[in-house]
């Protein structure tokens, strides 16, 4: 089975290449969902020379793998918060996540845009304990926002309980953003395709197909293509999960997640049930076959279904859970580590990095700051991923490439599921001939010396 996700049945623009050397008020780098509502924002807000460009096609990557739910309910994060940064700052994430949904409904109602959008409630359920649902209700019922503690009662799974969230949404994102393309070409914002950013050098963002002067450069790609001089590098990770679009497999009405780390997450598509699980770090459980488990977990779950569609998502991690999303530095802006949450987090991004561009003050920027981050709230991953890195900084096996990424030369590890090389440290994943599918990566793995002469 093609490994395409049920989104990608959407036809999005035609690709555009870079003519050349440009230059344009704002450059936004990454033509995903976030990149696109940040140039959107920015028009909105009165910039109207805007140049975005990606390396490969218009929403590619991650919004073409996500299961799309538009939901300010992280997983269980609000407890966590709460105790690390306090009752304002936490609300601060809140009520940026809240806004990211009401700003999806007056988009989508402004524009007149037909992407499945439905509003529906969310869970984070439980299979074996319900302390850490009962302090996340209580935490986000200090936050000022009512929540409920009740048994979902559409899984196919018993749950202990679960914390519900109402007024959540999903939608599909490949139909949103085709629209907000066709918006921002109309208004004269020029979109690049498969032209790959190498570097910042005063203002000009060079590429592999010319440079771009420009007063604003906004970094809004996957994985930060300015990570070893910014060091993010040590402060995000990659994870990849694998998800299936089943069908007969039963109506379902709201967005559900499991509280512990792995398990599964369901969400209706038209007649079909999206089951996703087994997030991982990337590059490691090479030898398993998630998919092959997920299919048989999906038969123990839905005995009458069978997958339509099949697929694996890669997502930026933070070791505090917050995203970055605020000024690196000068004139150069930043949004990564969404933390499997690029709906609401791309659009809380676009909507920050927008005001701090025309310099307006944004109510809730301060969490999401490169600055003054809390340290307790990031030790223990940061450490844990710190040792990994350095356990994975050499490789000695033998293959046709060399399995030592060009990033910053840790292990690749072959992935059974989708044949690929992935990166051990910073989820770098290449082809199986080393060529680069995604980065931070720019330069091919070296083909091996084994066997020549």
């Amino acid at each position: 089975m093609n490994h395409k996700s049920v989104w990608q049945q959407e036809a999005m623009p035609e690709s555009t290449l870079m003519p050349g050397d440009s230059q344009a008020e704002a450059v936004v780098v990454g033509a995903g969902l976030c990149g696109l509502l940040c140039a959107y924002m920015l028009h909105q807000k009165g910039l109207r020379d805007i140049v975005v460009i990606d390396a490969n096609e218009i929403c590619s990557g991650v919004t073409a793998t996500t299961t799309a739910k538009i939901t300010s309910q992280h997983g269980l994060i609000y407890a966590k918060l709460l105790k690390e940064l306090g009752q304002e700052r936490a609300k601060q994430y809140l009520l940026a996540n809240e806004n990211a949904i009401r700003q999806y409904k007056e988009i989508i109602e402004r524009e007149k845009i037909d992407c499945a959008f439905t509003p529906c409630n969310a869970w984070v359920y439980s299979t074996d304990e319900t302390q850490l649902i009962e302090e996340e209700v209580r935490a986000v019922q200090k936050l000022g926002m009512p929540v409920l503690f009740a048994h979902p009662t559409e899984l196919p799974i018993k749950t202990d309980g679960a914390i519900q969230f109402s007024n959540q949404a999903h939608f599909h994102p490949l139909q949103f953003t085709r629209r907000i393309c066709e918006i921002l070409t109309a208004e004269g914002c020029r979109i690049y395709t498969y032209t790959k950013a190498t570097g910042i050098e005063d203002g000009v963002m060079i590429t592999d197909r010319g440079k771009i002067r420009a007063r604003h450069i906004i970094s809004c790609s996957h994985y930060p293509f300015i990570d070893k001089a910014s060091l993010l590098f040590a402060k995000i990770f990659q994870k990849r999960s694998y998800v299936l679009a089943l069908q007969n497999a039963g109506a379902l009405r709201d967005i559900y997640l499991d509280g512990s780390s792995g398990g599964f997450s369901f969400r209706p598509y038209g007649g079909l049930v999206l089951l996703g699980a087994y997030d991982h770090k990337t590059g490691h459980e090479s030898d398993v076959r998630h998919f092959d488990s997920l299919l048989g977990e999906a038969q123990g779950l839905y005995p009458q279904a069978q997958a339509a569609f099949m697929w694996s998502a890669q997502d930026c991690m933070t070791h505090d859970g917050i995203p970055y999303i605020g000024r690196l530095k000068n004139n150069i802006y930043i949004a990564t580590g969404f933390n499997k949450w690029g709906m609401t987090s791309g659009m809380a991004a676009a909507d920050i990095l927008s005001d701090l561009i025309i310099q307006k003050e944004n109510e809730f920027a301060d969490v999401f700051s490169l600055e003054h981050r809390e340290l307790g709230l990031q030790a223990k991953s940061f450490c844990k991923e710190s040792a990994d890195i350095a356990g994975n900084l050499l490789a000695g096996l033998t293959h046709a490439v060399e399995p030592v990424c060009t990033h910053m030369g840790c292990a690749v590890k072959w992935s059974l599921d989708e044949e690929t090389w992935d990166c051990t440290c910073h989820g770098s994943r290449f082809d199986p001939e080393g060529n680069v599918i995604s980065g931070p990566a720019l330069k091919p793995l070296k083909k091996s010396e084994v066997g020549k002469g």
